[in-house]
């Protein structure tokens, strides 16, 4: 099996457990929770598929560097996201893509 195939797989199976552990309605909440734009945040919490940097998402989500950071750590800490860079240069990974609006179910 490639390599490819494999992680694809692995995005399929952490896809799968963040919706019946956690609930795409539960990780909406989280993501917008108290936000003045939710939207933003939706957007900046799709794209992070592992290849961002904490700078790239301030910028999708319109604020600004220090924000977005305890922003994604406190993602982190609920488990909604997680790093797979490195000490120096974190990116996150999304569990899986978040609807525009609670109560939807998307892939």
């Amino acid at each position: 099996m490639s390599v490819d195939i494999i992680v694809k797989q692995n995005e399929i199976l952490i896809g799968l457990l963040a919706r019946s552990t956690i609930g795409i309605d539960s990780i909406h909440d989280i993501v917008t929770r108290g936000k003045k734009n939710p939207g933003a945040y939706i957007k900046a919490y799709n794209a992070l598929t592992g290849s961002l940097s904490v700078t790239d998402a301030a910028k999708i989500a319109g604020v600004n560097k220090g924000t977005m950071s305890v922003t994604l750590s406190s993602w982190e800490e609920a488990g909604i996201i997680y790093d797979v860079g490195e000490a120096n240069r974190p990116l996150y990974k999304r569990l899986l893509v978040l609807p525009a609006s609670s109560g939807e179910k998307k892939d």
